[in-house]
Parts: structure tokens; C-alpha cells; sequence
């Protein structure tokens, strides 16, 4: 047996030089005596590349929805647009890879205490791609309804799936590893600090990852808006409404989810404060569920108004309220109350944000997952409030407003992804 093989046999499951590191949120993935090939497919290729995907697709999506947009912006748009799905294939086939290479990879991943937090990514990554899909269409060459209505509901069962089984997932293991250290809350919490005062790593922590499980849910409501404004309105009715129903159903489980988070997270604040760097850009998160509900409520509104139009009384005139028109008045009114819920949030973090902002732009911040967050957080809110303007005709001032947040949100994701491809071109990925 070799000098490595005997190391790795001794090695313990956390080990600082074994796969899968990091029992904290700052804790490295160091290579140790890992071959290079292992070392990046196993602690590189993680679930968190989805969210430059994610990212990259909300830009896509709001260089499209600029409302003072150049000609023929939408191609570089679209050039995003398909650069973010080849990405999203090459990723997909790389954990295919992953997971056949070592197969316990794939439970280790699950329950790793930061690479679980980020597995149903990629369900909201393909929920992103179906609004880029459905967006583009049009302008890259025709769209298909079907095949738009099929994706559509293999993302929603993807959504149900890995929101339901990440954190239950996540929770098992908890409660199993807890068993199996014998330790109780009780001298947990005596131990925040130790005998120098330095804070522990156990300590909670005010972050946002929490959010990443229930965000698939959240994206239903829009997805199914982008499918019905498609389809036609006449003899697809049942289809419609199944559609709507479905986005509905899932998009009111991923908000009241996400009022539960965003509780323990406003009470995590109050106790603790803003925490390091690389959590500070997390809180971004929390905004993202109310934007995306309002962003749903918005569109879905105009949808039912479209789909399920006022119907005539026996006299042959509209009735006031009824069908589509109620749905519409509510719809508007919800998204309204959910922007502001996302705004107050979206301040909050970057507030946050400013006090380390130093830090977070220059020092270390994890694997630049965090700076994805952002971006698609300043994403789901512009697109929310874009919507919310194009209701109510294009104030002149919010939507300049609006305008100088989509492009300053583009100028950051062009930053980051730059400096991402200059840190694998000179050779990062071997850290």
C-alpha cells in the first residue's frame, strides 16, 4: 500500500484534506495530495456553479426589459441567454461525471454543510432558462408552446422535488450527526466564544443561503406567466388554468416558506448583527422571494385578465367584477405589497454590504457564488419593478431609476465574470 493510501485511509471524514471540506462556511477546499483532475471535479465542480448560470440568465432577462434599450439589444442579450444554457449543459454533465466517478459523491454533497445549501440551484436554474427560452424565442427563430408547457412542468416537478428533499435532506443529517456527538444546545451555546473571546465558528451566522432551497418555488409563479402569455386564448382553457393553478400553488408555498426564513433571518440580525463578508452578500437572498412573488402576482394578473376575461350578464353587458378582472386587482395589489417587502430587504443587505465592502471586493469571499447572489437579486428586483412600471404607464423618474439599477447590475455581473475567468486562466483552480 502506498504512502497516499495509507493517509487517506487515516484521514478523518474532516479531514482539511479530504473531499468535500468545510464543517464552516469559511472552511478552504485545499487540495492536499489529491491528483488535479479529483481536486477540481471533486472540490470545484460543485452545486454552487449553478449560480453563475442563474446570474447570467437574470441578465439576459433584464437587458431585455431595459425600458430605454438600444437597437437590437436583445442580441447581446441573447448571446447571454445562450451562453448561460451551454454552461448550464457542460455543468449538468460534469456532475454526471462527478457523481459516476465516486458515487458516494453524491449523498456527501447533499449534506455537506455548504455545497448542501446550494443543490436546488439547479432546478432554478432551469426555471431561469425557461424565462430566457420563452423570452428569446421569438427573436432567435419561433417559439414552441408545447415544448414550452413541457419544460414548464418539468420544472415545477423539479422545484417540488428538490425543495422538499434538499432540506429534508440537510435536516436528517443534522439531527443524526447531533445524536451522534452527544452535545447539547445547552453547552452549544456556552461556546460561542472562546477563552480569548474570538468568535467560534459554530455561532450563528446572519446569512441568506437558507433562502436558496425555497427560491425554485418562487419561480413558478413566473414561469408560469411567461408559458401562458403564449398560449392562445381560445380552447385552452383547462390548460390555462392548470398552468396558473400549479404556478399559484407553488409560488404561495415559496412566499409564506420564505416570510418564515426571513423572520428567523430579521431575528439572527437583531442578536448577532451583520455577519462577515461572504454572509453579508448572501442577505441579498432575502429579497429575492418577495421580488419574484411580486414579479408573479404582476404577470399573472395580466394573464387571468387575458385568459379568463370579463363575461357578459344575461343582458349582454360586462359585469363589473368577476373572472380574470378580480384576479387582475388582486393580482397588482399583492405585487405592489411584495415589492415593497423585497425593497426594504434589498436595502437592508446592501447597507450591510457597504460596511464590508472593502473586504468583500477585495479579500477572500468563497467561491464568487456570493457575487452571483447579488446580481441575480438586483435582477429579480429591477424585473419586478419593471413589470410594476409598465402597469402603471412609465412614471418618467422611477423608471430612470430603474434603468440605472439594470445597468449598473450588468456592469457588476461583466466585472465578476471577468475576474472569475481570469482567476481560472491563471490557474486558481489548483488551490
Amino acid at each position: 500500500m502506498s504512502a497516499r493510501d495509507t493517509r487517506r485511509m487515516s484521514a478523518s471524514p474532516h479531514d482539511d484534506r479530504a473531499p468535500l471540506l468545510g464543517r464552516t462556511v469559511d472552511a478552504p477546499r485545499e487540495r492536499g495530495d489529491l491528483p488535479l483532475w479529483r481536486h477540481v471535479l471533486e472540490n470545484k465542480m460543485t452545486w454552487a456553479l449553478y449560480n453563475i448560470v442563474i446570474s447570467s440568465g437574470s441578465v439576459s432577462l433584464l437587458l431585455y426589459t431595459l425600458p430605454y434599450r438600444v437597437h437590437r439589444l436583445w442580441v447581446f442579450g441573447a448571446a447571454i441567454y445562450v451562453f448561460a444554457l451551454i454552461l448550464f449543459l457542460v455543468t449538468l454533465l460534469t456532475h454526471v461525471v462527478r457523481f459516476l466517478v465516486r458515487p458516494s459523491m453524491l449523498r456527501d454533497s447533499i449534506v455537506h454543510p455548504t455545497e448542501g445549501q446550494h443543490v436546488s440551484t439547479l432546478p432554478l436554474a432551469l426555471g431561469v432558462l425557461l424565462l430566457n427560452g420563452a423570452t428569446y424565442g421569438e427573436k432567435m427563430g419561433g417559439h414552441n408552446v408545447h415544448a414550452m408547457k413541457t419544460f414548464y412542468w418539468i420544472f415545477v416537478w423539479l422545484a417540488i422535488i428538490f425543495s422538499v428533499a434538499s432540506p429534508l435532506t440537510l435536516f436528517s443529517h443534522m439531527s443524526t450527526s447531533m445524536r451522534h456527538n452527544g452535545r447539547g444546545r445547552g453547552m452549544a451555546s456556552t461556546n460561542n466564544h472562546n477563552s480569548s473571546g474570538a468568535h467560534n465558528p459554530d455561532t450563528p451566522s446572519s446569512t441568506g443561503l437558507s433562502f436558496l432551497p425555497i427560491l425554485p418555488l418562487s419561480l413558478a409563479g413566473p414561469a408560469a406567466a411567461v408559458v401562458l402569455a403564449h398560449m392562445k386564448t381560445t380552447g385552452q382553457h383547462n390548460a390555462a388554468l392548470s398552468i396558473m393553478a400549479f404556478g399559484v400553488a407553488l409560488q404561495g408555498a415559496g412566499i409564506i416558506l420564505s416570510i418564515g426564513h426571513q423572520t428567523h433571518l430579521l431575528g439572527q440580525l437583531h442578536k448577532y448583527g451583520f455577519g462577515p463578508a461572504n454572509s453579508r452578500l448572501s442577505l441579498f437572498l432575502a429579497s429575492v422571494p418577495s421580488a419574484l412573488t411580486s414579479l408573479a402576482a404582476t404577470s399573472l394578473a395580466e394573464q387571468a385578465l387575458r385568459h379568463f376575461p370579463t363575461q357578459p350578464d344575461h343582458d349582454g353587458a360586462a359585469t363589473d367584477i368577476v373572472g380574470g378582472l378580480a384576479l387582475y386587482y388582486f393580482g397588482i395589489t399583492m405585487g405592489l405589497v411584495f415589492w415593497g417587502v423585497s425593497t426594504w430587504w434589498f436595502v437592508i443587505a446592501a447597507a450591510g454590504l457597504l460596511g464590508e465592502v472593502k473586504e468583500a471586493v477585495g479579500g477572500r469571499t468563497g467561491d464568487g457564488s456570493g457575487w452571483h447572489q447579488v446580481i441575480f437579486a438586483h435582477a429579480a428586483l429591477f424585473v419586478a419593478s419593471n413589470e410594476l412600471l409598465r402597469v402603471f404607464a412609465w412614471p418618467k423618474g422611477l423608471t430612470i431609476v430603474n434603468e440605472l439599477l439594470g445597468v449598473a447590475t450588468v456592469l457588476v455581473w461583466a466585472i465578476v465574470i471577468l475576474v472569475g475567468a481570469t482567476r481560472i486562466g491563471s490557474g486558481g483552480y489548483r488551490d
